[in-house]
């Protein structure tokens, strides 16, 4: 199994129909189905922005459409902090916390591979896709 970190910029991009990148995150997220990983945290920021953006519409599809074959991953008190000193120590740096926790989940489960359109996600020996 090939395990794919999902980001909140991928999960936006397929509820946004005027995203000239949809078609490819649409691509993507059919090629890595069942392989599809995100946290809590992700969820939480996807959810926050898709009802400020898209309405309760866009919501509903991201609860019932989009998220459930997604698996969760534990973040556990430890790597909350290591997380949120990262981000503090950083600062003024553009890349957000949920970022942060993300990147901190990905080096610490060895994932490879990773559905983001944010740069923020970059990380060496981190494969973005779509390209």
């Amino acid at each position: 199994m090939s395990r794919v970190f999902v980001d909140t910029s991928a999960l936006l991009a397929l509820l946004d129909a005027d995203d000239p990148r949809q078609p490819d995150v649409v691509a993507a997220f059919a090629a890595h189905r069942d392989d599809e990983l995100t946290h809590g945290d992700a969820v939480a920021e996807s959810l926050a922005v898709a009802r400020r953006r898209f309405g309760v519409e866009g919501t509903v599809a991201l609860l019932d459409d989009v998220l459930p074959p997604i698996a969760l991953l534990h973040v556990d008190p430890e790597l909350h902090e290591a997380a949120r000193q990262a981000y503090r120590t950083a600062q003024p740096s553009a890349t957000s916390f949920v970022d942060r926790v993300s990147l901190a989940v990905i080096a610490r489960d060895g994932i490879a591979a990773a559905l983001a359109l944010d740069p923020d996600l970059a990380a060496p020996g981190l494969t973005l896709s779509p390209e």
